[in-house]
């Protein structure tokens, strides 16, 4: 009910979002996973008045979620990065590329924690990098004080990554972004990995192209030939990219 009202008042919104923050961290991942959907739709509809604190801490707690335990969880948390990047804008994405491609990338995992401190102290802010703590755009950009989820494994780590990854694919259904046909091509590496890292793959692509192939004889040229190249060399589909 709260979630699909017009419009709160400005003053209970920030006890709403506190308490939707405390159900997120209850031991039945059941209610974890319920608590993402609501606050996809809570936020997406107040995103013009909601506090900039209040804002942050949201994706901070689905960035966190993205490595809970429970498969299910990961899956929701993701479809909540694509929400909270269509508010947000390219600023958020391009960081959270950058935290996404730790995670996944199974050479990084030894350096995780130090490159991970490197997203926060160095952050982008309007094409810039900034290692001021106080810059006044960090709060729209990147969810600041995140605590590196505990993942539970490196298949765990690794999906997360993936899963981000996906979430910021997903976040642009018409439209290839300049920095999207990087994250695909980074994306489709991981078409071979274990399960269920490979059907996150498959399934972002299947979605991309849904969404993208009426426009694709256009989209398409925002590609490089090797970028094109490479995706219909990993996928199991060439046919996608032709």
């Amino acid at each position: 009910m709260a979630a699909n009202a017009p419009q709160l008042a400005t003053h209970v919104l920030p006890d709403l979002l506190a308490s939707v923050r405390a159900v997120a961290r209850s031991e039945s991942w059941q209610v974890r996973a319920a608590v993402l959907p609501f606050l996809q739709i809570c936020v997406f509809r107040h995103q013009f008045v909601i506090a900039e604190e209040d804002m942050a801490a949201v994706q901070r707690l689905v960035v966190e979620l993205l490595g809970d335990t429970q498969v299910e969880v990961r899956e929701m948390a993701s479809a909540a990065v694509s929400v909270l990047v269509r508010i947000s804008g390219s600023p958020l994405a391009l960081d959270l590329r950058d935290l996404f491609l730790n995670w996944a990338n199974p050479t990084s995992r030894n350096n995780s924690t130090t490159s991970i401190g490197r997203n926060f102290s160095s952050i982008r802010c309007g094409g810039k990098l900034s290692s001021t703590a106080d810059d006044s755009c960090l709060s729209r950009s990147f969810p600041q004080g995140l605590v590196q989820p505990s993942f539970g494994g490196d298949v765990v780590r690794r999906h997360a990554g993936v899963l981000g990854l996906a979430g910021l694919v997903g976040a642009y259904p018409y439209d290839v972004p300049a920095f999207m046909p990087e994250v695909l091509v980074q994306l489709a590496e991981f078409v071979q990995e274990p399960m269920p890292i490979r059907q996150t793959v498959r399934n972002a692509f299947g979605e991309f192209w849904r969404t993208h192939q009426d426009a694709w004889p256009v989209l398409k040229e925002r590609f490089t030939e090797d970028q094109l190249l490479t995706l219909t060399n990993l996928l199991a589909s060439p046919a996608y990219f032709s």
